[in-house]
């Protein structure tokens, strides 16, 4: 985009590209969708900005050129989504936009020069015409007056139309026209051509008189025989289904790499994530390969060029990597009658390697669900690729995975730099599956370098010696975190084991790890205290393992708590904690 210094010259440049990609976009997405909204949005705020200088805004037209003041501002193509070719094409001289304007009248001139963009049998007006049947309060508008137009006369004298039947038009009804052939072999051979410039220079070129004779049978002027009429719902049928996503993707993709406006590149960016989209919804995965693979190039060769264009090409990754992004892909994969052919469920297998690896918490539930040996294979393989690039975003998917893949999961853990591995393979102790837990518990116990409150949920394990392992590593010194964890634990009743081992293991553990703060929920239980959701917390057992911990808590408070229980009337209490402290 052109940079101007002049605050008034950049806005009418604003202006103009803005509405000149308003024209484009009026293609591709109708007047009530949000990329179109926004573009309107866009050419109201540039015009607002600029009637803070001046009152009136006038682009003056020339053949594919906007100028404002003597100074050419757009430059565009002969095309029929561009505003300088249909507004020259039809006549207009000039565009100008008063101050008190309103959105409508905006939205309105886009329709209507969309409206206008093809001249057929369909479409028989033009711009002009529109606009002077609109007459717009704050869009003012000159054209082109054909009748004032010096235009040479018309020399008849050139064109010959011979009243009686010639010997030409004889053979033409007979169907033998001398020299048919010869043009069939010049056409064929290429000597034709539809170079502008050259068809100009041929056309001032004196020409011999040329008779015309049209030629038919009764009223048959016009009909098609079947073969033509065959032939021609062919051509129909192809155009009608004709798929353009390749070109959209690629103008896109070009308008990007040229951009050098951060509005204008992220509304690019909507564009080609609508386009990718829509591409994984049709099986089109070559399309979808095609936007990822070029935005993760555009991205790493403007890394120091346009830093402000990172970060929202990292947004089109994350976004892409959403379930939200991958639902149609997550219906492909579970319902193997739509499978695509080879050639598309590799680009789709190339697509989700290269996503971002918050695509497990999307493929990770599929590894259970899949019925093909080779599906499953492959999307076992792309999760092992991503456990590699970020080992977070696996531990945060683990729980998802079926047995299988969690045994080769725990091979590569075992590889990977501890602190990493180690997240994982804490999150496989929690598994559903005892078959998955118990390995990953036991690799973490011999590393040695578990923390417990990975583990804590493991103290409700179905397997003992789990349970044991737990409790060794919750009591091998005093903790601040352990001991609130354990405290949560025996006063929110989240202790789902009631045996007696179970329950004295938990007030063990407490004893070796608490500290002053344990007192208070100790004397509790021992006094026959009521907490209310810990489980029948005057029983004896109860009783007997609030008095442990408090002896092996070893401070002044539990001490105190000790002797006056032993003089109580109670006799539990009493026997509890004359135990303890040896009365």
């Amino acid at each position: 985009m052109l940079k101007s210094s002049d605050p008034e010259i950049q806005c009418v440049f604003d202006f103009t590209l803005s509405l000149a990609a308003a024209i484009k976009n009026y293609t591709l997405y109708p007047q009530h969708h949000a990329i179109a909204k926004k573009h309107l949005g866009n050419i109201s705020r540039q015009l607002r900005s600029y009637f803070s200088f001046h009152n009136c805004l006038r682009l003056d037209v020339d053949k594919l050129t906007l100028a404002y003041d003597g100074d050419v501002v757009y430059r565009g193509l002969a095309k029929e989504s561009d505003i300088a070719y249909l507004l020259s094409r039809d006549g207009v001289q000039y565009l100008e936009f008063l101050k008190a304007i309103e959105l409508w009248e905006l939205q309105s001139l886009l329709k209507l020069i969309n409206r206008n963009r093809k001249l057929d049998e369909e479409n028989d007006g033009d711009i002009v015409t529109d606009l002077w049947e609109k007459d717009y309060p704050h869009i003012r508008y000159k054209a082109i007056d054909i009748l004032s137009l010096d235009a040479p006369p018309i020399n008849f004298s050139s064109f010959k139309v011979t009243p009686d039947f010639t010997s030409t038009q004889k053979m033409a009804l007979s169907g033998s026209v001398p020299g048919e052939d010869v043009l069939h072999d010049a056409w064929d051979e290429g000597d034709f051509t539809s170079d502008i410039d050259e068809v100009d220079e041929l056309s001032t070129v004196d020409a011999p008189p040329v008779s015309i004779a049209i030629t038919a049978k009764g009223n048959n002027l016009w009909s098609l025989s079947s073969l033509e009429e065959y032939e021609l719902e062919k051509m129909v049928a192809v155009e009608a289904e004709r798929d353009d996503t390749d070109d959209i993707i690629d103008i896109l993709l070009i308008m990007l790499v040229l951009q050098n406006n951060e509005d204008d590149f992220g509304e690019g960016l909507d564009f080609l994530l609508d386009r990718y989209i829509r591409s994984l919804k049709v099986h089109r995965f070559d399309a979808a390969l095609k936007v990822l693979e070029n935005l993760k190039n555009i991205r790493r060769s403007f890394v120091g060029k346009k830093d402000w264009s990172l970060p929202k090409l990292d947004d089109f990754f994350t976004t892409v990597s959403q379930p939200e992004s991958l639902r149609d892909v997550e219906r492909l994969l579970l319902d193997l009658s739509e499978i695509p052919d080879s050639g598309q469920i590799k680009c789709l297998w190339s697509i989700l390697h290269r996503l971002e690896p918050e695509i497990l918490c999307t493929i990770a539930p599929l590894t259970g669900k899949v019925q093909a040996a080779d599906i499953r294979q492959t999307l076992a393989d792309i999760i092992l690729h991503h456990a590699q690039r970020d080992p977070q975003a696996l531990a945060k998917t683990v729980h998802l995975l079926d047995a299988e893949l969690c045994e080769k999961l725990m091979e590569v853990a075992e590889q990977m730099k501890t602190s990493d591995g180690n997240k994982i393979l804490a999150k496989m102790s929690l598994h559903p599956l005892a078959q998955v837990r118990r390995p990953a518990f036991e690799i973490l116990v011999y590393r040695d370098m578990i923390d417990p409150l990975d583990v804590f949920l493991l103290l409700n394990d179905s397997d003992e010696g789990v349970r044991e392992k737990i409790f060794s590593l919750l009591q091998k010194k005093r903790d601040k975190q352990i001991e609130t964890r354990l405290l949560t634990y025996l006063k929110e009743g989240e202790c789902s084991i009631n045996t007696k081992e179970h329950l004295l293991a938990c007030y063990t553990a407490l004893g070796h790890c608490g500290s002053v703060a344990s007192v208070p929920l100790l004397q509790e239980v021992l006094m026959g205290g009521g907490w209310g959701s810990l489980v029948d917390r005057s029983s004896k057992i109860h009783k007997q393992g609030a008095a442990y911990a408090l002896g092996l808590l070893g401070i002044d408070e539990a001490n105190r708590v000790l002797q006056e229980g032993a003089g109580s009337m109670i006799p539990d209490i009493r026997r509890a904690c004359r135990k303890v402290i040896g009365k």
